[in-house]
């Protein structure tokens, strides 16, 4: 499951501050970058995204980036501009680009990453879910516990988001190959066992006691 790849690209440690508090609810891995090396990195290492402090030249991070795309890459940009830049601002359509002005809410710099990132399926606040170092993405099917991608099967991550999403609330194997595998499945009951122990595994500890085993009944998962 890949996850987003956000780089931010600020030379003021402030402004970096203030993009990344308002990125911090966003399930999405960072990386920075010094505004000398946007133009090697638009090339070689765009990554899924930019957040680029456009300061008072956002013209210039623009051209730099629309010849990465003419280069071949594959960039996706959002330009931080300072509200006297407005008027003469023009943005790109070669390629995905939106820009957000300085001092703006945390939630507006949100809402323009995840436009950009996942169009369409913007991720919204009840789809992500938080809990002992763990975040589940419903949206995205990804799972990180302590800032670390799982590397979840498709089963088994369906049958971890089933459990999670139904907490404390005991299925049985049964149930849960009906929910998860489909009433037109015919293999046994214990392959719900293997699925859990891998899932317990690939877990650790600090999340994995959350799921536990109701003896000779099924599955619980403690919210």
């Amino acid at each position: 499951m890949h996850m987003k790849r956000l780089i931010i690209v600020a030379d003021d440690v402030h402004s970096r501050a203030w993009i990344e508090s308002a990125l911090e609810q966003l399930d999405v891995a960072r990386d920075r970058c010094a505004r000398a090396e946007l133009a090697d990195r638009l090339l070689a290492d765009p990554g899924d995204l930019m957040v680029v402090d456009g300061t008072r030249a956002p013209e210039t991070v623009i051209a730099e980036a629309e010849r990465a795309v003419a280069g071949g890459s594959d960039v996706r940009l959002l330009v931080v501009v300072e509200p006297e830049s407005l008027g003469s601002l023009r943005m790109p359509v070669r390629f995905p680009a939106d820009f957000v002005v300085r001092g703006a809410s945390a939630a507006e710099i949100v809402a323009r990453v995840r436009g950009l990132l996942w169009p369409g399926q913007e991720v919204a606040a009840e789809e992500l879910i938080r809990l002992d170092g763990l975040t589940l993405n419903l949206a995205t099917y990804q799972a990180q516990v302590g800032g670390e991608p799982v590397e979840f099967t498709f089963l088994e991550y369906s049958l971890f988001a089933f459990l999670v999403t139904h907490p404390n609330r005991v299925y049985s194997r049964e149930v849960l190959l009906t929910r998860v595998w489909g009433t037109d499945y015919f293999g046994g009951a214990r392959t719900v066992d293997v699925h859990v122990r891998r899932i317990r595994s690939k877990l650790g500890p600090e999340v994995s006691w959350r799921l536990e085993t109701v003896r000779n009944v099924g599955y619980l998962w403690k919210s």
